[in-house]
């Protein structure tokens, strides 16, 4: 009987890291630099074509110099993998997008300004089904979030910008 709980717990400690990834505290995510030909303003220009045109995300907010963009929060991945609720765990994320005018070029930030997960749980209660949204902010639930997802996210944002800027290299 006592070897037979050995495989029951290394499964269980093996789909531990499935629902949830040990984290305790919220960790940086680090802001994505890219340096782009030309100056700032025409670069933001671009840029905001890039986001609410190609991307269909509108820019929520700007700055007074009008280089800090934030976008709206937008859906980016699903996780349905094992042990997710119905539907999965959506990311969503809002961008911080600033550029800065250095010697002849732009200098291009991209960080995320909020980071959630948003979730629908369907349960039974005394024969009816009903629907719980719940939505958990990353720096108060970091150990539900899986960052290779955003870093990948990241990754995706910076190459379109760099992308878009190839023409004038």
């Amino acid at each position: 009987m006592r070897n037979a709980l050995w495989p029951l717990l290394f499964m269980l400690l093996t789909l531990l890291p499935a629902c949830y990834h040990m984290r305790a505290e919220a960790v940086p995510i680090a802001p994505r630099v890219i340096t782009i030909p030309g100056g700032a303003h025409d670069a933001v220009t671009k840029i905001r074509t890039l986001v609410e045109e190609k991307w269909e995300c509108r820019i929520l907010e700007t700055d007074s110099t009008g280089t800090v963009l934030i976008t709206t929060p937008y859906h980016f991945t699903t996780d349905s993998g094992f042990g997710q609720p119905a539907g999965g765990r959506k990311y969503y994320t809002q961008l911080r997008i600033e550029i800065q005018q250095q010697n002849g070029a732009a200098t291009v930030q991209v960080s995320h300004y909020n980071f959630e997960i948003r979730t629908s749980y369907a349960f039974n209660n005394e024969g009816q089904v009903g629907t719980m949204y719940k939505h958990y902010p990353y720096e108060e639930y970091p150990g539900m979030f899986d960052l290779d997802l955003i870093n990948r996210e990241m990754d995706r944002v910076s190459a379109e910008i760099q992308r878009a800027f190839q023409e004038y290299w």
